[in-house]
């Protein structure tokens, strides 16, 4: 008996030679394996940027210093704390480094490693977010024993402080919070296409109305910052005290870094509007170029900058990788949501 005949007997149906290639090949898979592989490649952008600011923070932290100091003061914070944070942010850095660049460079994809990944970040992310951002700040808060800078009060000096942690929530927030968003849509995209793909962009809009307003509320405490030092006789110039430092505020013109708080408010505002409304989008990416621009400036080249006789390098290289993805992120799922509303508006017309 032949083979075809056979196939027919028992029910065999096998697909035509070439037919695997076809759906490798259509439009559906093609969009699918694009989406998968940018995700792949934003991850590992935001991952290189954690392993940098987790590097210099490893190094800050005295690695082969005491880490555990017998007559340590009830004002100083445990060093081992820092250490170990820092530790693991290179850690989370590192393996998004390899999941992301394995997925987009050599087109590596496994979602028991991805998810391995996401949930480790999770656990140590929430660790360094709470000590580098809360504790940490908080302590020189908390232990004030007179005013700094050029302010008359500690209660004026604690506010001041108080705006440097919030703003550098939201920072952190774009860098740690935007590494784990991007390895969720990787995970998504590594499913099969459809349902899955469907729904990371169905979200989109959601996503980029938290991102924007994320950079709304940065901006809101940039431009209270300011206003605390000038309202406490900073004056419009370079302040008279040598420096103002509440991380990420630190420089020496407080009209700028109220002006850049303003910039930051309008630009997530519009970003929230775009979101909804694709008339907005150009207009906003333009707008975004700007605001980029001066927030650069005022957290790093132009601030730091002109401290005497220098500034830490430490808090360039911080702000610099931060202000980018506080800036990028935006916009991102803003273009995202305008995609989504596109490839609706173009399947109801199939229809």
């Amino acid at each position: 008996m032949s083979s075809a005949a056979s196939d027919v007997e028992t029910g065999t149906v096998h697909a035509p030679i070439g037919a695997k290639a076809a759906d490798d090949v259509s439009p559906m898979a093609v969009a699918h394996r694009a989406k998968r592989q940018e995700a792949a490649a934003l991850l590992a952008v935001w991952s290189a940027l954690v392993l940098t600011e987790g590097t210099v923070r490893f190094v800050l932290s005295s690695p082969a210093g005491d880490l555990f100091p017998d007559n340590r003061p009830s004002s100083m914070a445990p060093p081992f704390l820092a250490f170990i944070a820092a530790l693991m942010e290179c850690v989370f850095g590192l393996t998004g480094i390899f999941v992301g660049v394995g997925g987009a460079f050599f087109d590596l994809h496994s979602r028991a490693v991805t998810v391995a990944f996401l949930v480790s970040q999770t656990v140590m992310s929430w660790f360094v977010f709470v000590v580098y951002v809360f504790l940490l700040p908080s302590y020189n808060a908390r232990f004030l024993t007179a005013p700094i800078m050029q302010f008359d009060s500690i209660g004026a000096s604690r506010a001041f402080l108080t705006m440097g942690i919030l703003t550098s929530a939201a920072m952190c927030l774009a860098l740690q919070g935007g590494q784990f968003t991007f390895g969720m849509r990787l995970l998504g995209h590594q499913g099969p296409p459809g349902k899955t793909s469907e729904t990371h962009t169905a979200r989109a809009a959601g996503r980029g109305l938290f991102w924007n307003g994320n950079m709304v509320f940065a901006g809101l405490s940039t431009a209270v910052a300011g206003v605390l030092l000038l309202a406490n006789g900073a004056g419009a110039g370079r302040v008279a005290a040598g420096l103002f430092a509440a991380p990420p505020h630190v420089g020496v013109f407080p009209l700028m870094t109220l002006l850049t708080g303003l910039s930051m408010v309008a630009t997530g505002l519009m970003g929230m509007a775009a979101t909804g409304s694709s008339a907005l989008l150009r207009p906003f990416l333009v707008v975004t170029v700007a605001n980029y621009v001066l927030m650069y400036m005022n957290f790093t080249v132009v601030q730091v900058g002109a401290i005497r006789p220098s500034g830490p390098p430490e808090a360039a290289a911080f702000h610099s990788g931060l202000v980018l993805l506080t800036v990028l992120i935006g916009p991102y799922f803003a273009m995202a949501a305008h995609k989504a509303r596109a490839e609706a508006a173009a399947s109801r017309i199939e229809a």
